[in-house]
């Protein structure tokens, strides 16, 4: 299967096949849309261009719970479903385990790291797009306060040397002044803005995992404050 690493911007759309669950992906992404309207402005993509024929391993800084409403509204923009690593005790029980599973998400965490990473894995070859948080954790402000993001986990690299894909890095800002950690959202007359950015695909080029991973986070802490220096200058 080609790579991700073919990064030709404006020659073609970042396409994949669609998840099993893409009716349902899109779905929700369209109704978290108009459901977050009264608690924050989504200033998302124009396009998702330049990304070649995958397959696509996307990873993004997690600071709120509001960063899937958004992963899923820009999915929807344009038509595009993934599976989604996230935490297994969400997917596996409870209202948002229905939910989580109607959307195809890949539950993780230690016990079940290889089971999660063998299908993303899957998903990859399949021709599916993969979307993870390689913190691994809602990241506290002061464990972001240098770099703006926290230390990656290993997975991410073992996943994309698998099937040989680069890593698309997705900048999330001002998700956690509209669900701050630890507190829940309420409308405002004046919402908050929240802006998504998605950088170059990155390579995992080394044998070294973490050392991959911790190259990769160096790309994505700089998408993430140029991120953030374009919403404040707003």
């Amino acid at each position: 299967m080609p790579s991700a690493a073919r990064y030709h911007h404006g020659v073609m759309p970042l396409s994949s096949i669609p998840t099993p669950q893409h009716d349902s992906f899109v779905a929700a992404g369209r109704w978290s849309t108009r459901m977050v309207r009264p608690f924050a402005r989504l200033d998302l993509p124009d396009s998702m261009d330049g990304y070649g024929d995958g397959p696509f391993l996307l990873a993004g800084n997690h600071r709120s719970f509001f960063d899937v409403f958004a992963t899923l509204a820009v999915f929807a923009k344009f038509n595009i479903s993934s599976h989604i690593l996230i935490r297994a005790d969400l997917v596996d029980s409870g209202a948002s385990g229905v939910f989580l599973r109607r959307l195809g998400s890949i539950a993780t965490n230690r016990e079940k790291r290889q089971q999660a990473e063998d299908e993303a894995v899957r998903a990859l070859e399949a021709g599916h797009v993969v979307s993870m948080m390689p913190e691994g954790r809602l990241v506290k402000p002061e464990d972001r306060a240098e770099t703006g993001v926290g230390p990656g986990r290993p997975g991410l690299s073992r996943i994309a040397r698998r099937v040989g894909a680069d890593v698309i890095p997705v900048a999330f800002a001002g998700t956690d002044d509209v669900w701050p950690r630890g507190s829940f959202p309420r409308p405002r007359l004046s919402p908050p803005t929240v802006k998504l950015r998605l950088g170059e695909p990155v390579p995992m080029r080394s044998d070294d995992d973490q050392a991959n991973v911790d190259a990769f986070m160096d790309r994505l802490a700089a998408l993430v404050r140029d991120t953030e220096r374009s919403l404040r200058a707003a």
